[in-house]
């Protein structure tokens, strides 16, 4: 099983696709939507390749906030107390922030999603985990459990230009996707939701090449693939990028 997993994730493995949904190289995103309702991935000739139900949500954005917040601050009072040769006081402050960051963290409901083609499950996507600080996995899967790939994202990771690590199904690091330029991602936390024209697009590196890019500065949110990768495993991607990322 492990030997059919591996060769799922090899470079040229994927040049036959799953099903006619995952046949294009170009896709684009509905966003915007409310959480639950229906969104939908569209091709170039604006007909419906999939489908699922939004998850966008702030409640996971503000839980990180103010999840970060208490560690700065416990970090603070840490270093304050030790300062003051007061060590036991330090370790409570220490004990304490910790604690607080990782109970806000399990506040917000893990992410699941259902990719659909034709109201039949096609791929599924889900956390691996209830909390989501300092870091978070998904796994992206058929929907009768096979493993394709596995998504990791550190929350520090926001803080400057968004990382997305890809490992295949043994956990082996094939690829990642990274937003342009650490300029462009600073501006877009800025003003990127005031004006598409500073967002910043991701660039999608597989097996150390260059397969593709995550297009939102501009009037769409698009997914544009010119290399060899499993379409489905590039389509959950940017399904969790631009329907979860702020």
């Amino acid at each position: 099983m492990s030997e059919e997993l591996d060769r799922s994730t090899e470079p040229g493995s994927e040049a036959a696709p799953s099903s006619p949904a995952f046949s294009p190289s170009r896709y684009r995103f509905t966003t915007g939507v409310r959480a639950g309702e229906k969104v939908t991935i569209r091709g170039d000739d604006d007909a419906e390749l999939l489908s699922y139900r939004s998850f966008a949500s702030v409640v996971g954005i503000v839980a990180i906030v103010v999840s970060v917040v208490v560690l700065v601050t416990g970090a603070a009072a840490v270093t304050f107390l030790a300062a003051e040769g007061r060590a036991v006081p330090a370790i409570a402050a220490a004990v304490l922030s910790g604690g607080f960051a990782v109970v806000i963290a399990m506040l917000v409901p893990p992410t699941n999603v259902t990719l659909y083609e034709d109201a039949l499950p096609a791929v599924q996507i889900s956390q691996e985990s209830n909390v989501s600080f300092p870091s978070v996995t998904f796994v992206v899967a058929t929907p009768d459990r096979r493993v394709l790939a596995r998504f990791h994202k550190s929350v520090w990771s926001r803080l400057a230009r968004n990382r997305w690590s890809i490992v295949n199904a043994s956990d082996r690091p094939v690829g990642f996707a990274i937003e342009e330029s650490l300029s462009r991602a600073l501006l877009r936390k800025v003003a990127g939701k005031f004006s598409r024209h500073y967002e910043a697009n991701l660039h999608i590196d597989y097996h150390g090449k260059d397969v593709g890019t995550i297009l939102r500065r501009g009037a769409e949110d698009v997914l544009e693939l010119h290399g060899d990768i499993d379409r489905r495993v590039a389509v959950a991607l940017a399904t969790l990028i631009l329907g979860s990322e702020p």
